[in-house]
């Protein structure tokens, strides 16, 4: 785990990373939406288990949560999902119906707390409402992205990630070839059917986001940021142009593995 930190008044961000050899460093987040009615926003990586507690802990008690939002059953996201749930026995879980269908097959998710989520449906926090929305890009099928209607935050699951040369807690820390390249990287990654699309269909997807108007984007694997959601839109934009993404072969994967065991990560 990495630092906490107050994106804004209402959003704790709980953040980690993963150090890819040769590729790059990956953002993790989850979120905190301090509400009336508290939201513990994904669960990070399994991996941090214990240091994944003491940081949502030090920004509220988890007895105290009403809502965990799963974006996706996807690992990074997932990780302490039956932690937090024991830990926080008066939230409801909301999340795509066919995730946690699937998240029933690993641990016996106690179905009876879920509120499944569909598109557009609306979620009362007491001083707020959040709507469920799909991001432009993702990489599984059930990602359910949270539009806050009363501060105009996107939590946009993968979207408007990025893979970096280190992990930072803010943008402007990076150069604009490191964020436009980086981003159009990890796009072509974790939505390579982007490269299928008709390109007309895509720019109206990314036109719903503009819809949207956000002002604050809450990627998943991207420091959180401010007033850059046009750039980012047309960053986007420009991934199904980009190469493909090439995985490692088991040449390439034996190298990162080495690397990765000699420097004891």
């Amino acid at each position: 785990m990495d630092a906490s930190y107050r994106s804004a008044d209402d959003v704790a961000v709980l953040p980690s990373h993963l150090d890819v050899p040769g590729l790059g460093t990956l953002i993790v987040n989850s979120f905190v939406l301090l509400a009336k009615e508290p939201v513990l926003i994904d669960s990070g990586l399994a991996v941090d288990g214990p240091e994944f507690v003491d940081a949502l802990r030090a920004v509220i008690d988890p007895d105290e949560l009403k809502w965990i939002w799963l974006t996706h059953d996807d690992a990074d996201h997932s990780g302490n999902l039956q932690s937090v749930m024991d830990l926080a026995p008066n939230a409801r879980l909301a999340t795509h119906g066919v995730g946690a269908l699937r998240q029933s097959t690993l641990w016996p998710l106690p179905l009876e707390r879920v509120h499944a989520l569909a598109p557009g449906d609306s979620l009362d926090l007491g001083d707020r409402v959040i709507r469920a929305v799909v991001p432009p890009t993702y990489d599984n099928p059930t990602s359910t992205g949270a539009f806050d209607e009363s501060t105009k935050s996107f939590f946009c699951v993968d979207s408007f990630g990025a893979i970096l040369p280190n992990a930072v807690q803010d943008v402007n820390d990076l150069t604009e070839g490191e964020l436009t390249g980086g981003m159009v990287a990890w796009t072509s990654l974790d939505s390579p059917w982007t490269r299928l699309t008709d390109r007309s269909l895509f720019g109206r997807v990314l036109d719903d986001v503009r819809r949207l108007d956000p002002d604050r984007l809450f990627s998943a694997h991207l420091p959180a940021s401010s007033g850059q959601v046009e750039q980012f839109l047309k960053v986007v934009a420009s991934a199904p142009d980009a190469d493909p993404f090439v995985p490692p072969d088991a040449t390439a994967f034996g190298a990162i593995v080495a690397d990765i065991l000699a420097r004891g990560v």
